[in-house]
């Protein structure tokens, strides 16, 4: 019998002809299997393997955390929405906070899971199908996570606000808000407070005087009542004048009678001023909002001249102005001082009018080798009655001044 040897060689060759016959395709559908399945592993974490929370570290923020887990700093919103209790606001989270995870449903990841849960195809070519659809899942993914990031949320509002007893000013910059408030003042010829506080002289005319019964709250220490019975925001009792009609908003100016000035009547002093808010059958009810000395029972109340505001206009100087003298000082003092009231015997007949400047001087020897003139006292005039004037002094050369001195207009307001 006849024996054949096959070499090594032609073994060989036959295991590639058997191979070849048993589907090579086959084993190269398992390589491509492979490939897909790790293709399709996404640059975030699996759902099976994210974490249930995450520790916040130093700089970190929701925007860096939905990068971390889900490769979409988009994501923050769903980050927070399950953290509501932890974080008050998106825009502040700080370390050592512990944050719960869940992966967010998207579109991609929905379709990688789907793929990747799905059966293994039976032939070759829906392996290479699974392969190619698993590699344009993963392509996206990828490309999603390279896109120009979106800026992240804007800041949460800046605390800036802060109290007077917050700020730090230093002693220069109080200084210079005086000095402003100062200099910016608006210039006003006569103010209210001046023209009811001025006082005046009756001219020895009857006025309408009503009489102030009291303060209508009894004070708390009873000795107070033997020295005021009311002050400003109080309110008082007055009894009318007969004859008289008075009506709720009317204003009385409160005054004393000082004493008698022969030729031109009593000395009226302000004390202040009150309003009507009740009108009853045997006297009226009033509050005090203006107030310039001591209210005591039995001082008495007139209706309140009206007070007529010239603005802004500033006397301008004239030439020979109109001549007058002193009738007497409000207040007795042996010294004339500034913001004092004195009487001068020309008034609204004359043309003086409320802002207008006389100047009070001392006239000349007129003996060779005598004193010149001298002037002693600048005042302005605050309130005028028919034939005499109440001036506010506001310059002061020397302060001798006595009734009869004479006094010359030296600014008059536009008419």
């Amino acid at each position: 019998m006849r024996r054949t040897t096959i070499c090594r060689s032609s073994r060989a060759v036959l295991l590639a002809l058997v191979a070849g016959l048993l589907g090579v395709p086959g084993l190269g559908a398992q390589d491509t299997t492979k490939a897909a399945a790790d293709t399709s592993q996404a640059p975030a974490a699996p759902a099976g393997q994210l974490p249930e929370s995450h520790v916040v570290t130093r700089g970190e923020t929701l925007w860096s955390i939905s990068q971390l887990y889900f490769s979409d700093p988009l994501l923050w919103p769903e980050i927070y929405r399950l953290n509501t209790a932890v974080v008050e606001d998106p825009h502040w989270i700080y370390p050592g906070e512990v944050l719960h995870l869940a992966a967010p449903t998207t579109v991609a990841q929905t379709t990688a899971v789907s793929v990747a849960q799905a059966p293994a195809a039976d032939t070759v070519r829906a392996q290479a199908a699974d392969t190619v659809t698993a590699a344009r899942i993963d392509t996206t993914v990828v490309d999603t996570a390279q896109l120009v990031e979106a800026p992240p949320p804007p800041p949460g509002p800046t605390e800036t606000y802060e109290t007077i007893f917050d700020r730090g000013r230093s002693r220069t910059e109080e200084v210079q808000d005086i000095l402003r408030a100062y200099a910016n003042q608006p210039y006003r010829p006569l103010r209210r407070g001046e023209f009811y506080a001025a006082g005046f002289l009756s001219e020895q005319e009857r006025l309408p005087w009503g009489l102030v019964l009291g303060a209508t709250a009894v004070p708390a220490i009873p000795r107070l009542s033997q020295h005021t019975t009311a002050t400003v925001f109080g309110q008082i009792s007055i009894q009318p004048p007969q004859n008289a009609s008075y009506h709720v908003g009317d204003s009385l100016l409160l005054a004393r009678i000082d004493r008698d000035v022969v030729s031109w009547g009593d000395v009226v002093v302000p004390v202040g001023v009150a309003r009507v808010t009740d009108v009853q059958k045997r006297q009226l009810l009033g509050d005090v909002i203006m107030q310039f000395g001591r209210i005591h029972d039995g001082n008495l109340a007139m209706p309140l001249e009206p007070f007529k505001d010239a603005g802004d206009v500033r006397p301008v100087p004239v030439g020979n102005g109109l001549e007058a003298h002193v009738i007497a000082q409000r207040d007795l003092h042996v010294l004339t001082n500034a913001q004092q009231i004195l009487f001068l015997d020309r008034g609204r007949a004359e043309g003086v009018v409320p802002g207008d400047l006389f100047e009070i001087y001392r006239p000349a020897s007129r003996e060779l080798g005598g004193a010149s003139e001298q002037p002693l006292i600048v005042v302005e005039i605050v309130h005028t009655r028919e034939h005499s004037c109440s001036g506010l002094v506001l310059g002061i050369t020397h302060p001798g001044v006595s009734p009869g001195s004479p006094a010359r207009l030296i600014r008059k307001m536009p008419s």
